[in-house]
């Protein structure tokens, strides 16, 4: 199941400080590897699967709309993270379609945490 979690965002004057996970929070139960996406705006990066990874992402700038599903003809979830005033984690468990699409004027970054190492 797709599950969002708030992330928490420690306000200081010289530059905030953002709470992404740490290893108590984090659903996965491996390390893997992790990574940064850009994404252009008014972009989409299509559907993906994967049969045996599990992900836990936000974004680090701009709005990124997810869209996930269980089934290939599924119900379709929509999620959108927007930096820094709508800023979530995102589990998404293996066997789930997912694809995003950058909604901002300026690309945006997603972070990605992964229980495999991709080659």
């Amino acid at each position: 199941m797709i599950r969002i979690k708030k992330i928490k965002i420690i306000k200081n004057t010289k530059g905030n400080i953002i709470k992404f996970v740490n290893k108590n929070q984090l659903p996965l139960k491996k390390f893997g590897e992790i990574y940064f996406s850009e994404i252009k705006p008014n972009t989409t990066k299509d559907w993906k699967y994967h049969q045996n990874r599990n992900q836990y992402l936000t974004i680090a700038d701009g709005s990124v709309v997810f869209f996930f599903k269980k089934k290939k003809n599924g119900k379709i979830k929509k999620i959108l993270l927007k930096y820094p005033t709508k800023l979530n984690s995102i589990f998404i468990p293996k066997k789930y379609y997912y694809k995003f699409e950058c909604i901002s004027k300026k690309k945006s970054i997603i972070v990605n945490i992964i229980d495999e190492i991709i080659k």
